[in-house]
């Protein structure tokens, strides 16, 4: 062999040595000492011990700072690659699949994956190499210029803000959450702080008179639960006919109660809200119970606990589809809607729109959008959703549905209130439904294909006589304004 062909063959076993088998003992070394979090630490030291202990015949430190160099800016760039390819999910099966393809530290994403901790692979990698490439730097007496410092400061300005932006706005479990909030012991998708009867700033409904009805007596006032959609709408109720209703509540809001929202006005949702209303337990007791007409289930679980229901209209609200506002599409008919769901349809060019795919965004099972949903389909399957992955620390990877978000070609569906009252979602439009489309006058008088009944529920044996006269306010002009003023379409207008 030539004296050429054995410098270049040198050179590349000796990238190859620092490279990959450095790091891969490095790693081997490291793990030894201390898994997870501690790999920050143990690796990066043991490869810069390994460095300083080579011979110094195979010990180049130009070479070991240009291949360090490289491959810090390989990291960055393939990690970028793989953010944006996931959508800025850090915890993807690309990135758990492929990240090691530009890390050796086999070693440690073998052990971080099974434990859990595959993101610390990039980590570690980056700081490891980095040691690495510092070393080098101190070891030539390099000093920090442009020239030197410059590729590396660069790829790291330059991706650090893509994967930033990639994690914190484009992440499938931000993206499609839906409207997932923190709040009133995690039962809420909205922050209802603002309609709390002890909210400061009020948006509540209010009368400009004193009510026909007023419940001097804590012990009288009959205690109210409900659907998400419906809780501005009873709490307005309470704090027009409850005596110093904020008072009270302020009162009993301590982190110490099972329900920290409320005791009187308080808020669960649905399927609990309507179970409280059927339990005889004083404490967990409901009197007045607001929402949708009860499923056929909810009525089997009164029927078996022997409670008899008295259901009573107080107001209507409307099941509502809704899609981009820049969308041409104003109006679809039921049948059109169910063949988009279904999944005949999938370009709205198809039904009068742009050249554009159809992203048909469908809701959690149990919603109670997703309940009316599957009502209206009828006989006609919906076709599977869009879903996401989540990492669950009990169940591992987990699908989840993904809500409705604001992508070109999407569609959605909720009920009125919620955009309209709430303004949950923003930059929408409601369609057109049958070429009816549901403004408060068409679901009042009942032209609005997809109108549903608001109900106000109560047990017949419940001994309160205030329950009655409650639902007497709710029904007479006062109680009527208050409902429309909240959003909802009332039965009476005047």
């Amino acid at each position: 062999m030539s004296e050429g062909k054995k410098k270049v063959v040198d050179k590349i076993l000796l990238v190859l040595l620092y490279y990959i088998a450095i790091p891969l003992v490095a790693s081997l070394i490291g793990i030894i000492i201390g898994l997870g979090i501690f790999a920050f630490i143990t690796i990066p030291c043991t490869i810069v011990i390994i460095y300083k202990k080579l011979p110094e015949k195979i010990k180049d430190w130009d070479l070991i700072r240009r291949v360090n160099e490289i491959v810090v800016i390989l990291l960055f760039l393939n990690f970028t690659v793989l953010v944006i390819l996931s959508s800025g999910e850090l915890d993807s099966k690309l990135i758990r699949d492929y990240l090691f393809v530009a890390a050796p530290l086999f070693p440690v994403w073998i052990a971080q994956r099974l434990a859990g901790f595959t993101i610390l692979c990039f980590f570690v990698s980056v700081i490891t190499y980095g040691s690495a490439f510092s070393l080098a730097m101190e070891a030539t007496k390099k000093k920090i210029t442009i020239k030197v410092w410059g590729p590396v400061v660069l790829i790291i300005v330059v991706c650090v803000p893509i994967i930033a932006y990639q994690y914190i706005h484009n992440r499938p479990s931000v993206k499609y959450a839906g409207h997932g909030f923190n709040y009133m012991n995690g039962f809420s998708s909205t922050d209802f702080t603002d309609y709390m009867v002890t909210g400061k700033n009020s948006k509540l409904v209010t009368l400009d008179h004193k009510a026909s009805l007023w419940i001097e007596d804590e012990k009288d006032m009959p205690v109210m639960d409900g659907a998400e959609a419906c809780y501005p709408l009873y709490a307005a109720l309470a704090k027009a006919c409850y005596k110093d209703i904020d008072r009270i509540e302020s009162e009993t809001l301590d982190t110490t109660q099972k329900r920290v929202n409320g005791k009187i006005v308080s808020f669960t949702n649905t399927v609990v809200g309507f179970s409280r209303l059927l339990v005889p337990d004083a404490y967990d007791k409901v009197d007045l119970f607001f929402g949708a007409r009860p499923s056929k289930s909810q009525l089997q679980d009164a029927e078996n606990a022997g409670v008899e229901l008295e259901i009573t209209p107080i107001g209507r609200e409307a099941f509502v589809f809704f899609v981009e506002e820049d969308n041409p599409v104003n109006d679809l008919t039921s049948d059109q809607i169910r063949a988009i769901y279904h999944g005949d349809i999938t370009n709205w060019k198809e039904v009068g729109g742009k050249n554009q795919e159809i992203v048909a965004f469908q809701r959690p099972n149990n919603s109670g959008s997703q309940t009316m949903m599957q009502y209206f389909m009828k006989d006609v399957p919906l076709k599977e959703p869009k879903t996401y992955e989540v990492h669950n620390a009990m169940m591992g990877v987990v699908q989840v549905v993904a809500e409705y978000a604001n992508e070109d070609g999407a569609m959605g569906y909720s009920f009125r209130y919620f955009l309209e009252g709430l303004a949950q979602e923003k930059g929408v439009k409601m369609l057109a439904v049958d070429g009816v489309y549901p403004s408060l006058d068409n679901i009042e008088n009942g032209s609005y294909p997809l109108t549903v009944d608001l109900v106000l529920i109560t047990r017949k044996d419940d001994p309160n006589p205030y329950v009655a006269k409650m639902r007497d306010f709710i029904l007479s002009p006062d109680g009527q304004y208050i409902v429309r003023q909240t959003g909802y379409a009332a039965l009476q207008t005047k």
